[in-house]
């Protein structure tokens, strides 16, 4: 092997590396688009006429989300809040299962968003499902994940800044009406 040869090779060999390693984490650093988005629970608002909506917020971004959820979702999820445990996630850990996470999937409608859960036993998962509220609630209380569908959080999510500034009656007559809660 001639002595350029060697040299050669190994520099060949690092750069095949080197964009081996770069691609790998491009492709790492990038969500898919269908991949759910790991979201954090706020609180609980209570809007005009008494609807009550869960506010999810983006873990790793800035957006959030109101779920509405009934009276007695909103009850529950606030206990889990406050470090409450219900019957709920300790059924499923009775029974050898345990939750592994919500997941907020789309809006059903206005008032209403449509989710899953998703159960694990053993080595096995089962979906399972549930209204939004009733997903929340007992992932809050089994201290599982809460995801939402890329799709639903691009569509429905508000930023920070949409939310400061100008009252929501002048942002709702400017913008008309949220599609999803059209409050």
């Amino acid at each position: 092997m001639a002595p350029g040869s060697a040299t050669r090779t190994a520099f060949v060999i690092l750069v095949l590396a080197a964009c081996a390693t770069g691609a790998a984490l491009r492709m790492l650093s990038q969500a898919p688009a269908d991949e759910p988005v790991a979201m954090t629970t706020s609180g609980i608002v209570r809007v005009r006429g008494g609807q009550s909506l869960v506010v999810l917020i983006e873990k790793n971004g800035s957006r959030r989300l109101a779920v509405p959820v009934t009276h007695a979702e909103a009850a529950l999820i606030d206990d889990a809040l406050r470090g409450g445990t219900g019957v709920g996630a300790a059924a499923v850990e009775a029974l050898g299962g345990r939750v592994l996470r919500a997941s907020i999937d789309d809006a059903v409608s206005l008032r209403r968003f449509r989710g899953h859960l998703s159960l694990g036993s053993g080595a096995g998962e089962v979906r399972v499902e549930a209204s939004a509220g009733e997903a929340i609630s007992l992932a809050l209380q089994a201290g599982a994940a809460i995801v939402a569908a890329r799709e639903l959080l691009d569509e429905a999510g508000v930023s920070p800044d949409e939310l400061r500034g100008e009252p929501a009656h002048q942002v709702r007559s400017e913008n008309g009406p949220s599609e999803v809660l059209g409050i």
